[in-house]
């Protein structure tokens, strides 16, 4: 699935560079992030979002995700996914990463999980 995503990073995101992936998990959640290079600083390039007893990870368009800190230094990741209306899609959900934990609220719901800043 990893490779997928980078691949599709790849394609989609044009001039950002595919270099790793990290990753959160909670409760079944899992979300894949391909991390690329735009300028030479860490940007998230990709997304793939699985959800508990899901048949198969989905990809997330850039356009509907916002990446409001991605700081690979101080170990920050916050970002919110807005669904536009597509059934095949998550919810709309916001991540919370700070250091090793996070806290995905989807549904109503906060999930607490373990982020992997392997880069």
């Amino acid at each position: 699935m990893r490779t997928v995503a980078a691949l599709l990073a790849l394609g989609v995101c044009g001039s950002a560079l595919a270099t790793s992936s990290v990753s959160f998990e909670a409760q079944g959640y899992l979300l894949d992030f391909v991390v690329g290079s735009d300028g030479g600083r860490p940007s998230i390039a990709g997304l793939s979002f699985a959800a508990p007893a899901g048949v198969a990870g989905v990809e997330i368009s850039m356009r509907h995700l916002e990446v409001v800190t991605f700081d690979t230094q101080h170990k920050i990741l916050l970002l919110r996914f807005t669904n536009p209306g597509d059934t095949k899609l998550p919810q709309n959900f916001s991540l919370t990463i700070r250091n090793d934990t996070g806290v995905l609220r989807i549904g109503g719901k906060s999930f607490a999980g373990r982020f992997s800043w392997g880069m």
